[in-house]
């Protein structure tokens, strides 16, 4: 059964009755009749099925449930103002907000985070990771001042505030097909077990289509939206999949030409951020990201070769 909600402003009468200790006295003071604070006060027992006065007593004493609708009471109306006072403040402008695709730089990422605060240790970082289309909506609305999302696949082209948006190329990003470090499964052989994260994520449709083009079946056997669960199932050798070099761990491995595994596209990546007016700080943060992503390609090129099986 769905119950109802309230109306505070039948609340607030209540409130007002009870602190004023009476029906003229609220009336003054919120500038109604006193048939009208009347009204209101049945409205809000209607809505509670409950009396909330004693009305035999004078002066006006509260019922047991009043009692109890008085503890709730003043705390909404606190909330209610706290919302609206907070909404009405200025944005926080020494704040960075930054929006990131769930895969990028999933052991890396709070490390470089840390180095910029310490380069910079006035900067105020709030981060949330999400799907591509949450993180875009969030800069249309202004809830994030910078992310990091996919191009290729999935565009800002799409979103239908583009032309507003800046981007700045981040990565090309290797995709890898994995598996268990000392894997019993064939990958030779059809169908392939795969490991995939859920269907919103871009990586599945880039698997299945490399797999369609080269002639091959497949079959999930594990389907997560979580990196770590995909990671442990990997492991665990439930199947393959396939991910960013950011995700190889502890007991997985590339799987070389043995495998006989078709070819994965790259995988742009790109930061966005509203063109007007450009924050000094988030450009400084897209260009300390940049450089990390740049010196961390550098330094892994030559792990990822020797990597291979």
């Amino acid at each position: 059964m769905r119950l109802p909600d309230l109306d505070l402003d039948l609340v607030r009468c209540f409130v007002t009755v009870v602190r004023t200790g009476g029906f003229t006295r609220a009336s003054k003071e919120l500038h109604l009749t006193q048939s009208a604070i009347t009204l209101k006060i049945k409205r809000l027992e209607s809505l509670l099925q409950r009396r909330l006065f004693l009305r035999t007593t004078k002066p006006l004493e509260l019922s047991p449930e009043g009692e109890i609708v008085m503890g709730y009471a003043s705390h909404l109306l606190d909330l209610n103002l706290e919302l609206f006072q907070r909404l009405a403040k200025p944005r926080d402008s020494g704040v960075l907000r930054l929006g990131i695709v769930q895969h990028f730089g999933y052991h890396f990422l709070p490390v470089w985070l840390s180095e910029f605060k310490k380069d910079w240790p006035g900067a105020r970082l709030i981060t949330d990771m999400g799907m591509t289309a949450d993180l875009l909506k969030g800069l249309e609305e202004e809830r994030f001042d910078l992310i990091i999302a996919p191009a290729g696949y999935t565009t800002v082209a799409q979103s239908k505030m583009a032309s507003m948006f800046q981007e700045q190329y981040l990565q090309k990003e290797p995709l890898i097909w994995v598996q268990a470090e000392r894997s019993k499964i064939d990958a030779t052989k059809d169908p392939l077990p795969l490991v995939t994260f859920g269907p919103l994520c871009r990586f599945r449709p880039i698997a299945l289509e490399a797999l369609r083009k080269a002639g091959r079946s497949w079959e999930i056997v594990y389907d997560s939206p979580s990196i770590s669960s995909v990671q442990m199932a990997v492991e665990a050798d439930l199947g393959l999949s396939i991910l960013s070099p950011f995700w190889l761990a502890p007991g997985i491995d590339i799987a070389g030409k043995k495998a006989r595994l078709p070819p994965l596209p790259t995988s742009d990546l790109a930061l966005y951020f509203r063109k007007s007016p450009p924050q000094p700080s988030v450009q400084r943060l897209a260009s300390f990201l940049a450089n990390r992503v740049g010196r961390w390609e550098n330094e892994s090129r030559q792990a990822l070769s020797a990597r291979s099986i």
